[in-house]
């Protein structure tokens, strides 16, 4: 992935926003595209589900406190039932 900044940039974003993303050249045609845009932040996820943000300090505090668990450990805990 090449990474593009200040002036290209812009102009790059203006051509994807413009409604006629296609571009050419030397006679070849391509065409730009926003791969991704995030609506929310994964902060934005946390404060708006209060479950999400109790299972996540949980989490933290369980690590902290030393309660982890191997892949191995989880996957036997799985096989029994447990999980």
């Amino acid at each position: 992935m090449k990474k593009i900044e200040g002036q290209m940039a812009d102009f790059m974003k203006e051509i994807i926003t413009s409604g006629d993303p296609v571009i050419e050249i030397e006679g070849k045609k391509y065409y730009l595209s926003l791969i991704e845009k995030p609506e929310t932040t994964v902060a934005d996820d946390v404060e708006a589900d209060p479950e999400l943000k109790q299972k996540l300090l949980q989490a933290k505090m369980d690590i902290l406190n030393g309660k982890t668990y191997t892949t191995d450990e989880v996957v036997e805990m799985i096989n029994q039932g447990e999980l």
